[in-house]
């Protein structure tokens, strides 16, 4: 496998999408073992045909959304809009260094940053950022702890809390923690110790982030998207979301400190075991053309990142808090016809990231990190009607999508 790294093209097509310009500029293969890596900041890539293979993966990176204008865009390979994982802490003694988060995908916000302060005890992990042009933080940072007890166990920091964006979708609501779950529901970061004291409690155990600030804030449920939705029997739908969006990042970890007073006093950092930097939020990808058809092996994913393990002190015990992943992001195909009637169970995908690990390396345990919540997945064709979707015989847009797509209107605009 190779990378290449795909410029934009010159030409500008002079209408919409139903109508491209005469002369778009030419056709754009991606072969099969090829890795096409786009920067988004070239801006729209406008092209005749974009034709994935199977095999071949185009991965978008930047701060703009992957948009595409084309007259057909066929994908047999890989779209991939994926914020990027953190796979934990791998330093030791380093808490006077910031503990990254993890790039978003195209437009997606960053993980949290773990340990920020380099000369000083740090409180608690960071927020997730929100997406490129939005407001809303992602997942809470875990908070840090205190303890003068030897046992490293006893002083585990909280982990940081998931992003969140689209809806929540748990297909079993009545447990949470339910692996089923995973992806389709934001989670908190869990507690710390017990027995240790929050840095900014004051009081044990230490707490874990919370999810990110909600997206969908109205009263109704019916209409978390962006567009129209036609819906038998009542109508037109207008979405809450002003605009597509990306997803946002999960929540840092918290430090554990071997101190009985906070703030530590003098900085020691062999004393400290640093919490882990958040998973990237999935990216937003915008692809527009006349024509578009998934095949058997085609698949497009706006996933969040994964969160990623604290610092450990005997094997991975994380004792610095783990982190939250990503939300999913948003993946947007607008066409006169979408032809999926090849494509296979979980073809689009736009779920949040793992939670890292807590004690013992294990998910969902003490100073764990909190799973991130799902993105949005949207098909706009004429009128908004499903005729215009192809899917499978038999088969449902729940099954290909996760979580579920929705039909729209064409938006002029988008």
């Amino acid at each position: 496998m190779h990378t290449l790294f795909l410029p934009a093209a010159a030409t500008l097509l002079a209408a919409t999408f139903v109508s491209p310009a005469p002369n778009p500029a030419g056709d754009r293969i991606v072969r099969s073992g090829e890795t096409v890596v786009y920067d988004t900041s070239n801006g729209t890539l406008r092209l005749n045909t974009l034709t994935i293979e199977a095999g071949g993966e185009l991965r978008a990176v930047g701060p703009q959304p992957l948009r595409v204008e084309a007259r057909e865009i066929r994908v047999d390979g890989l779209i991939d809009v994926s914020g990027t994982n953190k796979f934990g802490v791998f330093t030791l003694n380093t808490a006077n260094q910031p503990e990254l988060g993890a790039p978003g995908g195209p437009a997606g916000g960053t993980g949290g940053v773990g340990s920020v302060l380099t000369t000083a005890s740090t409180p608690s992990g960071l927020p997730g950022d929100p997406a490129a042009g939005t407001s809303t933080p992602g997942g809470g940072g875990g908070e840090s702890s205190f303890s003068s007890v030897s046992s490293s166990t006893a002083r585990r920091a909280a982990g940081g809390g998931g992003g969140v964006f689209g809806p929540p979708a748990p297909p079993v609501p009545q447990n949470p923690e339910d692996p089923q779950n995973q992806g389709l529901l934001a989670l908190p970061g869990l507690d710390g110790a017990a027995g240790a004291n929050g840095a900014l409690s004051m009081a044990p155990p230490p707490k874990g982030g919370a999810i990110g600030t909600a997206v969908f804030t109205d009263a109704s449920a019916d209409n978390d998207f962006f567009g129209r939705k036609v819906v038998t029997g009542v109508g037109e739908i207008v979405g809450e979301l002003a605009a597509p969006r990306a997803g946002q990042g999960g929540g840092a970890g918290g430090d554990a400190h071997r101190s009985g007073v906070w703030p530590m006093v003098p900085f020691i950092n062999n004393l400290i075991d640093k919490g882990c930097g958040g998973g990237g939020g999935g990216g937003l990808a915008i692809l527009l053309a006349r024509t578009i058809r998934v095949g058997s092996e085609g698949r497009l994913s706006a996933d969040g990142g994964t969160g990623g393990f604290g610092e450990n002190t005997s094997g991975i015990n994380c004792i610095g808090g783990g982190s939250g992943g990503g939300s999913g992001g948003m993946i947007v195909l607008q066409a006169e016809l979408i032809d999926l009637s090849q494509v296979q169970p979980g073809a689009f995908s736009a779920l949040g990231g793992l939670g890292g690990p807590g004690a013992n390396n294990f998910l969902r345990a003490e100073g764990g990190g909190g799973h991130g919540g799902p993105g949005l997945i949207q098909f706009h064709v004429p009128n908004g009607d499903p005729m215009n979707v192809l899917l499978p015989i038999g088969t449902f847009l729940g099954q290909i999508s996760s979580p579920e797509a929705h039909v729209l209107k064409i938006e002029s605009g988008l």
